[in-house]
């Protein structure tokens, strides 16, 4: 629900990511809720997965098990899409895999698995929370490539450049409450660079665009909404001032054209919405409604179609993009349905045999 916490909350993400053999470079994050530092005295950040308490940790001690992935499948405009779907369960500390609506796989040893991002060749990127690392996996992979160290932060999202392999990671805030970053890993590498935006006190998602700026979200000390980009090759965020309101940070996306900022709370109402923005020209120039949600927090855009997982309902819908209409197909069983958490999810259509 969308609430206001007793206490504001540390970010914990329930994310789905539907990686495909190919695909292209994507961004999937988006928030739950857990038990974590407070913010600074006498603020109250308003409720949005990032701040949101409730939840049981359920450590997964299991081992970690994949089974044999299709190298390739006609995609039927349904979900769960071809290809393998990531789950991260934050509450269970594990990722689940599916595939075709099916269970093929659990990831296991996490400490709070949040946003899921991955690179060109398809290695997927999970944020662990509590873990304040980031760790790699190879498509359909059960061993751990690499990991990231991102000490004293509470990571949140993530971001792959795919020309030069350089991570983004958005830490919502510190340890110690302190002001929330951006870890720059060069070369999917630590250490990592640490920035902070002028504005941004609380920093929620990230994405590159085609000539590798980098956008973020989030709040000010304030609660109120804030958009910045870090020009290619530049250690300082610019402020945009858009011409239209957001209330609740969403995910940021590349379509290929705009920068596509989400807003939890369309109009400050229950539905959610996509906004079409110039960037740092700061223009609103289209909008998706995801009529009939509740709290869509990541989305991820393919072609036509968006999927944006619902925080509230505990279902994913693939939404026609850009438009205004109610999912095409949702997703309402195989997907666990942790209260107070959401789902994010990508996905590559794959025309194969």
């Amino acid at each position: 629900m969308k609430s206001q916490p007793s206490l504001p909350r540390v970010a914990a993400i329930g994310a789905i990511a539907a990686l495909l053999i190919g695909c292209n470079t994507s961004q999937l994050t988006t928030l739950g809720g857990t038990t974590g530092p407070a913010a600074p005295a006498g603020l109250a950040v308003p409720s949005s997965g990032a701040v949101r308490g409730g939840g049981i940790m359920r450590p997964d001690r299991g081992k970690s098990w994949m089974l044999p992935s299709e190298a390739s499948c006609a995609y039927n405009g349904k979900l769960p899409p071809c290809g393998l779907l990531y789950v991260s369960n934050y509450y269970d500390d594990d990722v689940l895999v599916f595939q075709r609506g099916k269970l093929s796989g659990t990831l296991t040893g996490f400490d709070g698995p949040d946003g899921l991002c991955h690179d060109f060749p398809g290695n997927v990127w999970i944020v662990n929370n509590l873990g304040q690392d980031i760790v790699e996996y190879a498509h359909g992979g059960t061993t751990q490539v690499k990991t990231l160290s991102d000490p004293g932060e509470y990571p949140l999202g993530c971001a792959v450049e795919s020309g030069t392999g350089e991570i983004a990671v958005t830490n919502i805030f510190t340890l110690g409450s302190g002001q929330g970053s951006v870890a720059i890993y060069h070369n999917a590498s630590g250490p990592p660079t640490i920035l902070t935006g002028p504005n941004i006190y609380y920093v929620y998602f990230c994405a590159f665009d085609d000539e590798r700026n980098l956008y973020i979200d989030g709040f000010d000390t304030s609660g109120h909404f804030e958009f910045a980009e870090l020009p290619r090759g530049k250690l300082k965020f610019k402020n945009i001032a858009l011409n239209g309101t957001i209330y609740r940070p969403g995910a940021i996306q590349w379509d290929g054209t705009y920068i596509v900022v989400g807003d939890q709370m369309y109009q400050d109402q229950v539905e959610s919405a996509a906004y079409q923005t110039t960037g740092v020209g700061g223009q609103i120039v289209g909008t998706t409604v995801f009529s009939g949600a509740q709290d869509v927090v990541g989305f991820d855009i393919r072609d036509t179609s968006i999927i944006g997982p619902d925080a509230n309902l505990n279902i994913v819908g693939l939404y026609p993009y850009p438009s205004e209409a109610r999912p095409r197909s949702s997703v309402t069983s195989s997907i666990p349905t942790a209260p107070r958490s959401a789902l994010s999810t990508s996905f590559e259509r794959n025309e194969g045999a």
